[in-house]
């Protein structure tokens, strides 16, 4: 050997050992002290997570032992010839996957990918793991015809998706949920607040980033390169057209049923954990395309606000006064500014829709009573035994689903940035904006999305401490007494807006251990027999009883104790569960209705007629008052997304444009919701219907500009429309 040759050999012997020291010494003096982790108890654990375990125990030991065979691997030459082809082949073929078994590392583990129902019966080999080896191997195939060399290529695939990984695993640490496409549309306000975040290092990320940079390094001793351009451009070409297919597939929901993927939006955290990160980030990419409705501009906008300007008729039918803005004050003209209290009840339905049935007892005589004496109804909502945030989001911003890729979910896809909605527009008359929900503030991103609203003040079931419950939820009359809370400790004089989404109602609705004594009280009295799926409407029913119980002591409380002008307004989020309604159908004869997959619609419009279709997307309404205002009995049926501007009007306030819009349009098309639109003749019409009639196709065309503006086209949207009396 060359004395040239020897000095290089004992320089690098000199430095893996050097680096081997530096590893070991970094990775031990950061995990010395972490050995708590975010995902280290999950709430069902699967028998692999006993290698969590394992590695919790030895991690120290682990990392020295890796940094050593690290080492001992720099150290090691490769020869060339058929075992540098057959040591480059084995890495190709193992590195894809391992990166995958990596980048799930940063969460739960890659086996929990594919558990469907219960943890301890989970099969990974299933067709979602198998997809999510298929990108990881797409992905590191066209990187590698990309570079021309497997080095560079898997090198530079293996690094992008440590620092994904990474930089997940800081965003789920510090707002809870993983990254999303949508966030690249707020990249720069993430930077910004990204400097005042505490960055702890985990040992079980350490653990995986040391298996990411040990694989990154391994990759410099695949010497194989694809030297023929054809080759490198056709393999590319090939390998990129695959993965685009496989991405583009993920986006239509037969091809996410075919691969098995949760759509479940409620809990992204579990969703990503289930499908595995690069399947559930991508199948949400179909959120981030909306078109463009028909004629957008500015400058409609502007026009369709003119216009409803012009055509709205106040009814003016209360005769409270208040507080004035600035510009009133100059103006001398009164604003009536009563407290104002919604409450958004959990799965608060009244199922008689369905038809008629019998029970030993009426599950909501209050409600009913207060229906015979306020402005009350039905409203047509666009989801049904989930997704309640759409419901949340159509009353509060008076958009509507309908417009929206199906099974999205306004907080989470499209709430980036301050979005206008009643909040906002009261805090304009000096109101003090409180939303509310007992139970977890990230649930929907609520805790995120709720002082983009316009909220002063989100309290989430950390504020419910010591509240009375019901089953194992913070029940309405804990709820209601929150609400007297806060309205007996507001400044005196100022007007208070409060909304309360209430847990009490929330399903599973079948007895389990956690229930706490609950038991049906309500019983259908037409069922055949106490099956199961009967016992389950019946407590569902019960629940009703209960939430009605609520709600009259909760208005008794208004009615006795207070003088101030206020409006309390209550109404459902959605209808239960396919499973509860089923019992319902087989009592009055109806047809079996079955759920979208994505909450809005029935699974096969073709089997139901809308009028069937709309009956199981219906609550009810009230909108009580202490001021005299009588009930205003034009309004019966009609839909969530025009409630808020009904408020306005009931509580003698001003309208914004976008709120007149919504109040012509209602008495044109009373009713309308993702599912379904509804003509003033009380006809049912599918959203494939809405070119039949140039009328009605019209208004619902400009309903999409302005909702667009309000709520996609943030650099242009016309705020006055949406703001401004």
């Amino acid at each position: 050997m060359k004395a040239s040759e020897k000095h290089v050999n004992k320089a690098g012997v000199i430095r893996s050992a050097l680096l081997t020291a530096l590893l070991v010494v970094l990775a031990v003096l950061a995990i010395r002290d972490q050995t708590n982790y975010p995902a280290s108890e999950p709430q069902n654990r699967y028998w692999t997570d006993s290698i969590v375990d394992f590695l919790a125990s030895y991690k120290e030991v682990i990392v020295i032992v890796l940094a050593v065979l690290y080492g001992l691997y720099r150290y090691v030459s490769i020869p060339k010839g058929i075992v540098s082809k057959i040591w480059t082949t084995v890495w190709a073929v193992l590195i894809p996957g391992l990166s995958f078994v990596l980048v799930e590392a940063y969460n739960r583990g890659y086996w929990h990918v594919g558990a469907r129902v219960s943890y301890e019966n989970a099969e990974p080999w299933n067709a979602l793991f198998l997809l999510n080896l298929l990108l990881y191997y797409l992905f590191f195939l066209s990187l590698t015809f990309l570079f021309g060399s497997f080095f560079a290529g898997y090198a530079a695939a293996a690094a992008i998706l440590m620092g994904v990984a990474i930089v997940n695993f800081y965003v789920m640490q510090f707002r809870g949920i993983p990254i999303v496409p949508w966030d690249f549309l707020s990249i720069r306000t993430a930077a910004n607040v990204a400097g005042g975040f505490e960055y702890k290092i985990y040992w079980q990320m350490l653990l995986a980033t040391f298996g990411f940079v040990f694989l990154i390094l391994t990759t410099g001793k695949m010497k194989a390169k694809l030297r023929f351009l054809p080759v490198r451009i056709g393999g590319f070409l090939i390998a990129a057209a695959a993965l685009v297919f496989v991405i583009h597939g993920l986006q239509d929901n037969q091809t996410k049923s075919f691969w098995g993927i949760d759509t479940t939006l409620f809990t992204p955290t579990v969703r990503y954990t289930k499908n595995g990160f690069w399947p559930a980030f991508l199948s949400n990419l179909s959120f981030l395309k909306i078109d463009k409705p028909s004629g957008y501009s500015v400058e409609e906008v502007e026009k369709i606000a003119e216009t409803a300007d012009e055509a709205y008729e106040p009814e003016n039918r209360n005769s409270v006064s208040g507080p004035q803005t600035e510009a009133e004050e100059d103006t001398a003209v009164s604003v009536q500014t009563p407290n104002i209290i919604v409450i958004m009840n959990e799965a608060f339905s009244d199922l008689s829709v369905l038809g008629d049935f019998n029970t030993n007892e009426d599950y909501m005589p209050n409600f009913r009573a207060l229906m015979e004496d306020y402005t009350s109804g039905h409203l047509l909502v666009s989801v049904k035994g989930g997704n309640t945030a759409n419901t949340e989001y159509e009353f509060l911003s008076g958009d509507t689903m309908a417009f929206l890729p199906p099974g999205s979910v306004v907080f989470q896809q499209y709430i980036n940035g301050e979005v206008p909605t009643i909040a906002t527009y009261l805090k304009q008359f000096g109101y003090e904006t409180i939303g509310m929900h007992p139970y977890q503030g990230s649930g929907w991103e609520r805790n995120r999305v709720y002082p983009l609203m316009g909220f002063d003040t989100f309290l989430d079931q950390s504020s419910f401490q010591g509240a009375d419950k019901l089953r194992n939820y913070v029940s309405d009359k804990g709820a209601f007494d929150k609400v007297i809370q806060l309205f007996e400790e507001k400044e005196e004089g100022r007007p208070q807006f409060q909304f309360l989404v209430t847990m009490q109602n929330h399903s599973g609705f079948s007895p389990k251990s956690t229930d706490n004594g609950f038991s049906e009280e309500v019983i259908l009295t037409d069922a055949p027999s106490q099956t199961s799926t009967v016992v389950t409407a019946e407590r569902y029913l019960t629940l009703i009883k209960y939430s009605d119980m609520a709600f009259a002591e909760l208005i008794d409380y208004f009615e006795q104790n207070v003088t101030e002008p206020t409006l309390i307004v209550m109404f459902g989020d959605h209808e239960p569960n396919d499973y509860v309604t089923d019992v319902i159908d087989d009592l009055v004869g109806n047809d079996k209705f079955v759920t979208a997959s994505d909450n809005s619609g029935a699974a096969d419009m073709s089997e139901e007629s809308l009028d069937d279709v709309q009956k199981h997307y219906q609550v009810p309404f009230v909108i009580w008052n202490n001021f005299g205002l009588e009930k205003n009995d034009a309004i019966d049926q009609t839909s969530v997304n025009y409630l808020s501007s009904i408020l306005l009007e009931e509580a003698g306030l001003p309208l914004t444009d976008y709120q007149k819009f919504a109040r012509n349009q209602q008495k044109q098309i009373p009713a309308l919701s993702a599912v379904a639109w509804c003509d003033k003749e009380g006809n049912y019409h599918s959203w494939a219907e809405r070119d039949e009639d140039e009328t009605y196709s019209s208004l619902i065309n400009d309903y999409n500009i302005l909702e667009y503006n309000h709520l996609i086209d943030k650099k242009n949207r016309v705020d006055p429309v949406f703001m401004e009396p």
